[in-house]
């Protein structure tokens, strides 16, 4: 039973490792599709009539300048046609990044403490988190190969040890989803902020921005719970079944002593 918990418990780490890894990755080549919020924009229906007309033209005339969605992910931030015509900024701490058209605009407007904070994030936290994950999985297979070859019970500071990372990398995990889910309200609450500021609150008449949640929450939020049930069936294996087997070699070695006398 211990040996498939131990089975289990690799195959959860592994997944929670690689699901960090394509969020860290989004948005790169390849992995387009990986963001934390996507915001579309498309034109809002027609009712017909001579003013309407005259609405849909200049309506159009706007859209031609403008992408038809946004997406952002932890490194970079990319706007799109629905011609698959794709413009992404290079990846940067912080989105400090040089490049030209609307993406460029949105970054000057982006203040210095931001800027700031966006950096401590990513290299304090969403790296770590990653970083933690493979210490754990790699920890785990050393735990499990050394402790299969001395056949013995672990010991005190191990078990200790392993709980440590494990507890450890779940909580960077778990601020990781926190994280995006806090990035992506304040997207939402500064999209209507624009929305209800500019032209009376009527720019829905013009444009309709539409906020939605990417991939990279969800595969925050499993990878988290991956990490959740490491910790829970490392406490079953390591403390129940490893002090029962300890309890076992006990009991088998003064058998053994008592037979020699």
């Amino acid at each position: 039973m211990s040996k498939v918990i131990h089975i289990i418990v690799t195959v959860l780490i592994l997944a929670s490792l690689i699901l960090q890894i394509l969020a860290l990755l989004g948005n790169f080549n390849g992995l387009r599709s990986v963001y934390i919020a996507r915001l579309e924009l498309t034109n809002p229906p027609s009712s017909g009539g001579f003013f309407d007309d005259l609405l849909d033209k200049a309506t159009n005339t706007i859209s031609d300048s403008l992408p038809d969605y946004f997406t952002l992910a932890l490194f970079i931030a990319c706007e799109g046609k629905s011609t698959n015509e794709t413009v992404c900024t290079p990846p940067a701490f912080g989105y400090h990044y040089n490049t030209t058209g609307i993406l460029q605009t949105v970054q000057n407007q982006i203040p210095d403490w931001v800027h700031r904070a966006l950096t401590g994030i990513q290299g304090g936290v969403f790296i770590p988190s990653a970083i933690f994950c493979f210490i754990l999985l790699c920890y785990n297979l050393y735990h499990q190969v050394s402790g299969h070859r001395a056949k013995h019970s672990y010991g005190c500071c191990r078990k200790i040890m392993i709980f440590l990372v494990s507890a450890i990398a779940f909580l960077f995990c778990l601020a990781t989803f926190i994280i995006q889910i806090v990035i992506y309200n304040m997207l939402k609450s500064g999209v209507n902020k624009v929305k209800s500021s500019l032209f009376g609150g009527l720019i829905d008449d013009v444009v309709i921005i539409d906020t939605k949640t990417g991939p990279s929450i969800w595969m925050s939020l499993a990878a988290f719970i991956c990490l959740f049930f490491v910790t829970v069936l490392l406490c079953v294996s390591v403390c129940c079944i490893g002090g029962g087997r300890s309890r076992r070699t006990g009991e088998e070695g003064n058998s053994y002593e008592m037979n020699r006398v």
